[in-house]
């Protein structure tokens, strides 16, 4: 065997092994688990614990920031008298210096539900900043609904996740 070939076959083997080993491991692509923890919860949230609103209830909360930002997904949580929203709604000019913002709605009908025609409230004051100088701004949440509480937090926690990945 010549050198050029026993060289070869050392590379084709290490590589075999760096392919095998990577597969065992995330490289360090991805931290599956994380040591810091998101807002809401004891044990961080798994994503399989996250429900999704339908794309009604999405284009409720688009409609209620308006044209100048974004948001293309919420997650729901059930709790305290109805179900909290939580979206990350970001600039629609790409130049806007603005960072994404985690906003906080509340709903009295499942948004899950793909026919969802209810009424979306803000809750945190994120979200009612962002509706305050549109002309259908959502309306205050109703007192049973608080951004401290734990379905608040829970649904926080669950966009705040997707969107590290």
């Amino acid at each position: 065997m010549t050198t050029r070939a026993k060289t070869a076959t050392a590379l084709l083997g290490a590589a075999t092994l760096a392919l095998l080993l990577t597969a065992c491991d995330p490289g360090g692509a991805q931290n599956i688990d994380p040591v810091g923890k998101v807002p809401g919860d004891e044990e961080q949230t798994r994503s399989a614990d996250c429900a999704v609103a339908s794309s009604n209830a999405v284009d409720a909360i688009g409609t209620a920031v308006g044209p100048h930002d974004t948001t293309e997904f919420a997650n729901v949580a059930e709790g305290d008298g109805g179900w909290y929203l939580a979206a990350s709604i970001v600039p629609s000019d790409s130049k806007d210096a603005n960072d994404d913002e985690v906003t906080i709605w509340a709903t009295t009908t499942d948004p899950t539900n793909d026919g969802w025609k209810g009424t979306i409230y803000a809750v945190n004051d994120t979200a009612k900043e962002a509706t305050a100088d549109e002309s259908k701004s959502a309306s205050p949440a109703p007192s049973a609904f608080s951004a401290d509480s734990d379905a608040a937090k829970r649904a926080e926690s669950c966009v705040v996740e997707a969107a590290d990945r």
